[in-house]
């Protein structure tokens, strides 16, 4: 609805443009144009517009759910600034994110969080590749890390924690199952399961650690060619891989192994939904996937790589 106000913003200025050249047909001449579009396209103001975009079926039900979210009721959304989930009393606990929701830091802590349905306030605050970050943040963090978690305790008292790793693991102990919320990690007493997640998570860190030496750096002599010698030698050509690109994949070969080994779509078969281990990996993946095919034409959604990374 909102784009079709736009176009009765639009045609007037097309009609002066089309009729201002001789050698170009008349506006009249353009048949297809929907009937909508020769309404009456004069307004007094912004307030007039969005009055007229909030009639339609489509800006009505954007203006609800951005009601709705104010309200902290409405779907996940990056700019949202209050999550409820059905709580009737205003959270202790508020969540500095970046803005633009491209901090993978964030992203992964607001998976938990919309996971768990944990109530929550949430500040926005732009990245420093986006600007400056306000003082009244700085104050508060004078690192500026993001994400940042504000609480509140029962007598007033307010302390502020950083990491988004110890953010989300105490998101998740003061929210138990006893009390309703979502299992996150492992018992501690299924020491099988503990020992898993540890391992996931170092493999984690050296995905992370391959991919930043794929992208970030220089990369090293490309193996898999026979050069020259080779070549007059009648040895066939193979594509060229770097030792960076090589040792990624390696890596991404380890991680669907694991991934492979459960039943369901996750890294846990106990639970039916994603946990703590699925969240570390998802933000950073969701990157992986983007910064491999823009940068290094490696596209890693591919069908040849979809079969070789069937998880």
């Amino acid at each position: 609805a909102r784009m079709h106000v736009a176009w009765r913003l639009l045609v007037p200025l097309l009609a002066a443009e089309v009729n201002s050249f001789s050698s170009r047909p008349s506006l009249s001449s353009f048949t297809n144009f929907p009937t909508s579009l020769a309404m009456s396209t004069t307004t007094d103001s912004w307030e007039a517009l969005q009055s007229a975009a909030s009639n339609t079926p489509v800006g009505s039900a954007l203006d609800q759910e951005s009601a709705s979210r104010t309200a902290g009721t409405g779907a996940a959304f990056v700019q949202n600034k209050l999550r409820l989930f059905g709580a009737d009393e205003k959270p202790k606990l508020t969540l500095y994110r970046d803005h633009a929701g491209w901090c993978p830091y964030c992203q992964k802590t607001m998976l938990l969080i919309e996971e768990k349905r944990i109530p929550i306030n949430i500040e926005l605050v732009p990245m420093r590749s986006y600007g400056d970050k306000p003082e009244s943040f700085l104050r508060i963090v004078p690192s500026g890390l993001l994400p940042a978690l504000l609480v509140e305790t029962s007598d007033g008292r307010k302390q502020v924690v950083t990491e988004s790793q110890v953010i989300m693991e105490l998101l998740d102990s003061w929210h138990p199952v006893e009390d309703g919320f979502k299992q996150m990690m492992p018992s501690e007493e299924d020491s099988a399961s503990m020992q898993r997640y540890r391992q996931l998570s170092n493999l984690e860190r050296e995905l992370f650690s391959w991919w930043c030496t794929l992208i970030f750096r220089p990369e090293g002599p490309s193996f898999g060619s026979p050069g020259m010698l080779g070549k007059l030698m009648g040895k066939s050509s193979e594509p060229a891989m770097s030792g960076a690109m090589s040792g990624f994949l390696e890596c991404l070969e380890k991680v669907d192994d694991a991934l492979a080994s459960t039943k369901g779509p996750w890294f846990f078969d106990w639970a039916e939904h994603p946990t703590m281990i699925d969240f570390i990996y998802v933000s950073h993946v969701e990157r992986m996937l983007a910064s491999a095919a823009f940068w290094k034409g490696l596209d890693l959604r591919s069908d040849k790589y979809q079969q070789q990374f069937p998880a």
